[in-house]
């Protein structure tokens, strides 16, 4: 069964920029993937159902 990590890296008021790992995997090393804030949840619920709950979701936090 796959894992999936959805990661946030920037957020504005319409859309999320995201990193997508497959596995521990990078699944879009050429750019970050632009969604709109609805789209972002439902890839996730989608994920997360057919993934039997391995699909977490993070935010990328730069210090």
């Amino acid at each position: 069964m796959n894992e999936y990590k959805l990661i946030t890296v920037v957020q504005t008021k319409e859309y999320v920029y995201i990193r997508i790992f497959v596995n521990e995997t990078l699944v879009n090393p050429e750019g970050l993937i632009k969604l709109k804030h609805s789209e972002l949840d439902q890839l996730f619920r989608d994920l997360f159902k057919g993934s039997k709950g391995k699909c977490i979701r993070l935010k990328y936090i730069n210090t």
